[in-house]
């Protein structure tokens, strides 16, 4: 029972003033190895969406020795379209990381370009093939891979590392496209 009683208390949001402004954030995400700051118009129950995202990144920088000062997070329930911004961004002089989809591909990608030059070059494609490898299992793995093929340098780690072609690429929908936050 007490075990219980501890994880309802990490899911717990607490108030907290982070980069200037009041956020409620959960008491998990402020035991982690970076700042989480939440969008402006962050909706509260996003949270459970990206808390495996969050926690994976958290092991990934301290496995991959990789520092990184604050994550921004976004929310876009209700959204009807595209979302109008990238679905990640890696900022290298500020060690900083923005992240609209709460996916650990898009998150690893990022990741990849923290490790390499920063674009979508052969140094980012192998360390982001590394990473999907490392950190994914099963039809995440797969898609993450098959993702990657989008890109030039993705398609030849894909076939160096399969020895075929790389499959189409599905065309990238939003994630928050139609979700319900009560789900």
């Amino acid at each position: 029972m007490q075990s219980c009683d501890v994880l309802t208390n990490r899911n717990k949001l607490v108030e907290l003033k982070i980069a200037g402004r009041y956020r409620m954030i959960p008491v998990w995400a402020t035991e982690l190895s970076f700042e989480v700051r939440p969008g402006q118009k962050f909706d509260a129950r996003a949270w459970k969406y990206w808390k495996p995202v969050l926690l994976l990144l958290n092991e990934v920088a301290k496995k991959e020795k990789l520092k990184i000062n604050w994550v921004r997070i976004h929310s876009h329930f209700g959204h009807q379209g595209d979302v109008p911004h990238a679905m990640g961004w890696w900022d290298h002089e500020i060690k900083a990381m923005f992240l609209c989809h709460f996916d650990k591909e898009t998150m690893l990608h990022e990741v990849g370009h923290a490790l390499s030059s920063g674009y979508h070059g052969d140094p980012w494609a192998k360390q982001a093939a590394r990473l999907y490898l490392k950190y994914l299992n099963g039809k995440e793995q797969k898609e993450a891979m098959v993702q990657l093929a989008r890109y030039l340098s993705g398609r030849r780690i894909y076939k160096a590392l399969y020895g075929e072609k790389a499959p189409k690429t599905p065309e990238i929908k939003s994630l928050w496209k139609g979700l319900d936050p009560k789900q």
